[in-house]
């Protein structure tokens, strides 16, 4: 009978500590360091090229959020010329405003959703057709769109 309690109670321990390490962590990584330069670089060049390919303007990002966590980011920030000149943007654009999802497969890092210099709220139900986005990457811009 203590033989049996006692695995069981191992049983337990292993379960909640299997429960704690698996626990999803959020990081803000919206200024740069050390720890995060790797990712946070290459999801920046990756939006840096997708704008690039319709703008056809050296872009830089004044990072407004930029959390991680699951496997998902969020980013949202402004957009601005790499020469400082002002971003040429469609007349019917809203600039300078930048978001995107990126998904993490592997080591790399891939848009899943972006907008820039939109006029509507494009995120709306983000998180529902991304149900394995963790709710605390994103702003509550997002969150109240829902």
């Amino acid at each position: 009978m203590k033989k049996i309690r006692i695995i069981l109670s191992l049983i337990a321990f292993m379960f909640f500590m299997n429960v704690a390490l698996n626990a999803q962590m959020i990081y803000d990584i919206k200024v740069k360091n050390p720890a995060n330069e790797k990712d946070r670089t290459m999801m920046l060049d990756i939006l840096r090229a997708n704008l690039y390919q319709n703008y056809k303007q050296e872009l830089i990002f004044e990072v407004k959020h930029f959390k991680v966590g699951g496997g998902y980011a969020w980013f949202r920030g402004n957009a601005v010329r790499k020469d400082g000149k002002q971003v040429r943007v469609r007349e019917y654009d809203d600039c300078c405003h930048v978001e995107a999802l990126f998904t993490k497969r592997g080591d790399k890092w891939y848009i899943e959703a972006s907008s820039a210099f939109s006029t509507d709220v494009w995120y709306v139900g983000l998180t529902s057709k991304y149900p394995r986005a963790p709710r605390g990457i994103f702003d509550e811009s997002v969150l109240m769109a829902q």
